[in-house]
């Protein structure tokens, strides 16, 4: 039996198994295409899997399929790596650039988009390739539902495409290119626009009308998290912005030092995001009021994820580009990793290990403790994207 999405947000707002000490009870989706936040939800189902406790900015997590991180590269290269050692399982090739949140998962398959103009539908035991569909220029962002996978692209469209088989649903033109992450709920699609347009859009689901959008100052490029009433969003107009579900309309909005580009993670008190200004922010999820920042070493462009007790974030083009483990609660440093280069890669994260890429061409799993290193694996080209599966 399939788990359908209005039985799935109602089990999350009503769920208090295993409350966690943070208090963190209300689940906040991060796309492509759901991230769960700091929640044990063991014992609930997707499409008939069960799902365990894991916290992803930007990354679908279904426990199903091999216990594997998946991690997409600038040269096109999708792997599949025992999440244990690091030991390559498959390897896809696509014909370009598979751009940072370019991979989806669920129980079947890896989706992945890339600047060959292609979405693939590869088989997650195999690495075989399942399905391919054209699009009209490169693509750079993936989400999935039950039913379809959502693809942002150069050519200013968003894309539905039929899960099963990759046949197109429906396309809408945004006013220029694609360039956020994308955010999908049971009635809605969120996705924001560059240079030109500058908005935040949310666009039917079933047939990709637009519902509302939201005009900002700059680009929008960031991560978008959504949770039952608002739609929270960066821009390059140096802000975050918490923008009502239903009409678009401006809740609140915090300004940091510079572009807001990063990942953004949500959990029921605060709203995670990063900045060009080298700062990581807590902000108060009512009313957009800081919490705490964290001053890193070089500019915030990564995935944000979080658990129960940090926030995990990765810093770039600085002197020492490190990944950072932050108190959950007060921003103080638990610990930091530094790789050969830029971190700017999606993040995941389970009970054991953070998952992220680097520049340097390498994916890390770092033990969740203390950031030593448990296993890293060189792909090659530089690391944009990665998913996981447990």
């Amino acid at each position: 039996m399939r788990f359908d999405h209005e039985h799935w947000i109602e089990w999350l707002r009503m769920s208090r198994v295993r409350e966690p000490a943070n208090g963190a009870i209300r689940q906040r989706f991060m796309i492509p295409p759901i991230s769960i936040d700091g929640t044990d939800i063991t014992g609930a189902t997707i499409d008939g899997v069960e799902v365990d406790e894991i916290t992803v900015d930007g990354t679908a997590v279904f426990s199903a399929g091999p216990n594997a991180v998946f991690v997409g590269t600038r040269d096109g290269d999708l792997y599949a790596l025992d999440i244990t050692d690091g030991s390559q399982l498959w390897l896809f090739n696509t014909g370009n650039t598979i751009d940072p949140s370019g991979i989806a998962v669920d129980d079947s398959a890896v989706y992945v988009g890339s600047d060959d103009r292609n979405v693939y539908a590869i088989d997650i035991n195999d690495g075989s390739q399942l399905w391919s569909t054209f699009i009209g220029q490169d693509v750079t962002t993936i989400a999935i539902d039950d039913s379809a996978v959502y693809a942002g692209a150069d050519d200013d469209n968003v894309y539905a495409l039929d899960i099963t088989d990759g046949s197109q649903l429906w396309s809408f033109t945004l006013g220029n290119q694609v360039v956020s992450r994308i955010a999908v709920d049971d009635s809605a699609v969120y996705v924001g626009s560059s240079f030109g347009d500058e908005k935040v859009y949310a666009l039917d689901i079933t047939n990709g009308s637009e519902l509302w959008s939201f005009q900002t100052g700059g680009q929008v490029q960031s991560g978008i998290a959504i949770d039952d009433s608002a739609v929270y969003v960066g821009s390059d107009d140096d802000n975050v912005y918490a923008l009502d579900i239903n009409d678009g309309s401006e809740l609140w909005s915090f300004t940091t030092g510079s572009d807001v580009r990063s990942g953004i993670a949500i959990d029921d008190s605060a709203v995670y995001a990063g900045s060009n200004d080298d700062k990581v922010y807590a902000l108060d999820i009512n009313n957009g009021s800081e919490l705490w920042s964290f001053t890193a070493d070089g500019v915030i462009q990564s995935g944000i994820a979080i658990d129960d007790s940090a926030v995990y974030a990765g810093s770039a083009f600085a002197s020492t580009d490190s990944v950072h483990a932050l108190d959950i609660n007060n921003g103080s440093e638990l610990w930091s990793f530094s790789p050969g280069s830029f971190i700017r890669s999606d993040i995941a994260v389970d009970e054991s290990a953070v998952y992220v890429g680097s520049d340097d061409q390498k994916i890390y799993a770092l033990d969740i403790n203390n950031g030593s290193e448990i296993w890293s694996f060189d792909t090659g080209a530089i690391v944009f994207s990665i998913a996981l599966t447990l």
